[in-house]
């Protein structure tokens, strides 16, 4: 098989999986429960309890495959540095990927902007940083057009891997929205910038990005809340350059929350 044949095959299966996410089939569905993020599922209905057996243990039904084991509740990390190694390394991570593949925050921790993008781009993996390639270098314009810098800021990704149709499936939004809330709390920014539709509807619950009205939205975590503003992804600019002049008015409200 060439190279042009794998990189056809990858295209394929993307595609495909992205069909079937349309349609709404974004997890895998099978005959047993699985405890995902230690979330417990009973096979055997209330209406038919089973009988215990002489030994004390409850017999299997008939046709019943038994559960698996279900992981304990487990609690996040309560440091930033422990929640970093957390998200870097956990196979519970929502659509994680291998830990080789999965990118790091940039920036400084505890700046007063913190910017949550939804995902790594294609490059970030192979380059090591986050908002690489073509993106990066308009989200540093952005950046320098704010008076910031990457080192002035701290950058997270919603996702620290990139799964393989390049979008978050809905159904993984929710755990990541609370991945992200806690974040944010550890960090305790002055102000949050939320990139992307995806990252929008997981940290607030719905997509702003387009809202008129930018002025008195809100991240509420567990010390307290946070003024956010969500906007277009530099990614989409790329795409639709006529769109930068509102992410423009976003960038200069985000300026007099900071001042």
């Amino acid at each position: 098989m060439t190279g042009t044949d794998s990189f056809s095959d990858a295209r394929l299966l993307a595609s495909a999986l992205r069909w079937w996410e349309d349609a709404g089939v974004d997890v895998l569905v099978g005959d047993d429960a699985e405890p995902w993020l230690g979330r417990a599922a009973s096979l055997a209905p209330a209406e038919n309890p089973v009988s215990p057996t002489p030994q004390g243990q409850a017999a299997p039904q008939a046709g019943v495959s038994p559960a698996a084991p279900v992981a304990a509740p487990f609690a996040l990390p309560e440091t930033l540095e422990a929640l970093l190694d957390w998200v870097m390394s956990d196979p519970r991570v929502p659509e994680g990927g291998p830990s080789a593949l999965r990118v790091r925050p940039f920036g400084t921790p505890g700046a007063p902007l913190m910017i949550v993008t939804d995902m790594p781009e294609l490059t970030d993996a192979d380059s090591g940083q986050l908002m690489s390639g073509p993106v990066g270098q308009l989200f540093d314009a952005m950046l320098a057009a704010m008076g910031h810098d990457r080192n002035s800021v701290y950058c997270i990704p919603l996702c620290p891997g990139r799964p393989p149709t390049g979008r978050l499936p809905n159904s993984a939004l929710k755990d990541l929205g609370d991945l992200a809330r806690h974040h944010i709390a550890l960090a305790e920014p002055k102000a949050v910038w939320l990139l992307g539709q995806a990252t929008s509807r997981a940290v607030i619950g719905a997509d702003s990005t387009a809202s008129l009205d930018k002025i008195g939205q809100n991240i509420n975590h567990f010390r307290g809340n946070v003024p956010c503003i969500a906007s277009l992804h530099p990614r989409l600019l790329l795409q639709a350059p006529q769109r930068k002049a509102s992410v423009w008015k976003d960038m200069q409200v985000l300026i007099g929350e900071l001042n």
